[in-house]
């Protein structure tokens, strides 16, 4: 290996040692997790030899536990990177031996847990595979190096086990409950090994998009096709027997009746209430209509309805996005009638459209932004679909098309503004962090400036509001005038104003000077929000909170009781995250940070499984962020190389985030922030249970 091939073998290393390190820590915490599914495999079995094992390991684990963590690291220590098969001597050609019936179950049993693993993980161990063997990584790492290779790894996964039990019963039942925790956690360790060699420009090309969704195994696919077309064909069957029907109807055969009521009845729809959607496609199945349809028919139109009201109930789709659904009933159920594809085929037109707005849809969580152009894209695509589909899938293909363009030229013009937004964060990083120790002294005083003015009777909802989004506005100014210059002497008279205007008024005069303050006080506010680049969706949720407890307080109402202990984490007694604001690229860049102080409380120490969670996060990964009960999410696009330093952004919101690992820990230990896991598409998971609700009625 040459002096210039050393950049290339400390990335090498320092990747083979992340990637232990944390498979390590993961083994040390996961003995309770294990205790607990030992416990519910011994109580939902019914196989006597199972059970047997399953309390051996329940007595075992909580004391004995330790013993596997510290011989995982032992076997990981000592494992022969630098073996080839051409060393493979006769020494060890000498300790051949046939295996025992007990070792050939263990064997057995594990084959089918390690390609279990090997599945999960195939999405980030393919692209590695083509880096290690890439030609510039081939240099510094020696023929049979099984640094990063799976069935290594779990060779000494296996081994560290056989430390816990010699009861070959127990021992399998553990290696499978192992297995089950690995499939779920060992593709996170290898995304970030996956991550590093993208950020060395090892095989950059192979990166992953962030459009995909949830990884897609072809044959799964295929299967699960397979498995819908037969269920359809046994819902038909039944439908068919309960109508005492002679035959079913061909595939194209629909009832004018029907479409011409399903399309006046979705016409003549108006508005629901937020969270409200109607399901035009249940009135035309239960109206007159319906009656003379065929048994496939009958069995679409179900289907179809039951879709509608499991998105239209799902707690995890935001309300813009059920609004754009409920306006595809016409043409989802044409498409549903004239081909039975549409259920079991991912790569139908139709489906794909549908797909891709939960592809989109993942920018925003619960809360849509309406102005987002995503969201004006989506809305226009769907109006265009909605007018022109007749039954020719062009529609579709069109739109699908239009939204693929559309999704490329945002991606590429995102990337551009957030590798130049990268840059200046990193050109300033030395400045950021010298800029977060002057900033404690001025957050402990804002949050005294705060914490004199509000009182027991202050509302909880404007009280949070100032002990967040306010005190970083107070921060902030102190920050460039001081505590006693003018511009935190206006910031300070504003909350004075906020919490006056909520206070109940029981004369003319107080009513009088209320109705002719709010408009200025809205704007000092709005003014504040412009400061600390809040996004438009978090404005409005306060805004009308604020609407709402100004009405109460003109009718002299006492506000709500006070909620919970929600704020009681903002005044405790240890350090609080320290936050700063600051412009780059005219975008409002938040700054946060875990203080460098003695002392830390409980609270805002880092846990060592969040942390863990931290250093698995990729660039494309989504994070909620939840200030004042109002929540943003951000997807992470860039990581400074030390890895102390992410960066979060998203285009439907002008405020980037710039947080340190440890303070992102922190958030997710107390609930502030939480990572965004990608489910599968909307209307997969709405027709998979709807299909599976009707079969289990059938």
């Amino acid at each position: 290996m040459t002096e210039k091939d050393a950049p290339l073998a400390r990335l090498v290393a320092g990747c083979r040692t992340q990637l232990e390190h944390d498979l390590c820590e993961l083994f040390e915490e996961m003995g309770p997790s294990l205790t607990q599914a030992a416990t519910e495999s011994g109580n939902a079995g019914r196989d006597r030899a199972r059970n047997i094992a399953a309390a051996a390991l329940v007595q075992a684990l909580p004391t004995h536990w330790d013993k596997v963590s510290a011989a995982l690291k032992a076997n990981l220590a000592a494992r022969a990177v630098h073996v080839a098969r051409s060393e493979f001597d006769s020494a060890d050609q000498a300790n051949l031996r046939l295996l025992s019936a007990a070792e050939e179950s263990v064997q057995f049993a594990m084959r089918e847990v390690l390609d279990r693993v090997t599945l999960a993980c195939r999405d980030e161990t393919k692209p590695l595979d083509r880096r290690i063997n890439y030609l510039v990584l081939r240099r510094v790492m020696q023929p049979g190096d099984k640094t990063f290779n799976l069935a290594a790894l779990w060779s000494c996964i296996e081994a560290a086990c056989a430390e816990l039990t010699t009861d070959t019963g127990a021992l399998i039942l553990l290696l499978q409950l192992v297995g089950e925790q690995m499939a779920t956690e060992m593709p996170q360790l290898y995304r970030v090994v996956n991550e590093t060699m993208i950020e060395a420009d090892i095989l950059p090309s192979l990166k992953r998009s962030y459009r995909d969704t949830t990884p897609v195994d072809p044959n799964e696919v295929a299967e699960e096709s397979s498995k819908l077309a037969s269920t359809l064909e046994r819902l038909v069957q039944a439908r068919t027997k309960e109508t005492a029907a002679k035959e079913t109807s061909k595939p194209g055969t629909i009832s004018q009746e029907l479409f011409n009521s399903l399309k006046t009845l979705q016409a003549a729809a108006t508005p629901q209430a937020p969270g409200k959607h109607t399901n035009v496609v249940r009135m035309v199945r239960d109206s007159g209509a319906a009656r003379n349809v065929m048994p496939l028919e009958a069995v679409t139109l179900d289907i179809v309805v039951k879709l509608f009201d499991l998105i239209f109930s799902d707690p995890n789709v935001g309300d813009g996005i059920k609004a754009l659904v409920a306006r595809l009933q016409t043409p989802v159920l044409r498409a549903a009638m004239l081909n039975q594809r549409f259920f079991a085929d991912r790569g139908h037109p139709a489906r794909r459209f549908l797909d891709s707005i939960s592809i989109v849809a993942v920018r925003w969580g619960k809360v849509v932004n309406a102005e987002d152009p995503f969201y004006l894209k989506l809305s226009e695509l769907v109006d265009k679909v909605q007018s022109t589909y007749d039954g020719d899938l062009a529609a579709f293909d069109a739109a699908n098309a239009e939204l693929d363009a559309f999704l490329t030229e945002r991606e590429e013009h995102d990337e551009q503004q957030n590798r130049a937004l990268a840059d200046a964060v990193l050109a300033r990083e030395e400045e950021m962090r010298l800029k977060r120790e002057g900033e404690i002294r001025a957050q402990q005083m804002a949050d005294a400036c705060i914490a004199r003015i509000v009182e027991p009777e202050t509302p909880p909802e404007i009280e949070e509001f100032l002990r967040t989004y306010w005190r970083d506005v107070v921060q902030n100014r102190i920050s460039q005038s001081g505590e006693e210059g003018a511009p935190t002497a206006e910031a300070m008279q504003v909350a004075t104003d906020l919490l006056w205007s909520v206070t109940p008024k029981h004369l003319a005069e107080e009513r009088q000077r209320q109705a002719a303050g709010v408009p200025t006080l809205l704007s000092r506010i709005n003014t504040g929000f412009d400061e600390i680049g809040a996004a438009p969706t978090e404005r409005k949720a306060f805004l009308d909170t604020l609407l709402d407890l100004q009405l109460a307080a003109m009718r002299a109402k006492k506000a709500g009781a006070r909620m919970g202990s929600s704020t009681s984490r903002t005044r405790g007694g240890g350090p609080t995250l320290q936050v700063s604001h600051a412009t780059d690229l005219g975008i409002r860049v938040q700054d946060i940070s875990l203080p460098t102080s003695e002392g830390l409380d409980r609270e805002n120490t880092p846990d060592r499984a969040d942390l863990r969670r931290v250093r698995q996060l990729v660039r494309g990964d989504w994070v909620d962020f939840t200030t004042a009960r109002q929540t943003r999410r951000e997807r992470l696009n860039w990581i400074n190389r030390s890895r102390t330093l992410f960066l979060f952004s998203n285009s439907a919101s002008p405020c980037a985030i710039s947080i340190t690992p440890e303070a992102l820990a922190v958030r997710l230990r107390n609930g502030t922030a939480q990572i965004v896991k990608i489910d599968r598409p909307i209307f997969e998971r709405a027709i998979h249970g709807a299909i599976r609700s009707l079969d289990q009625h059938a």
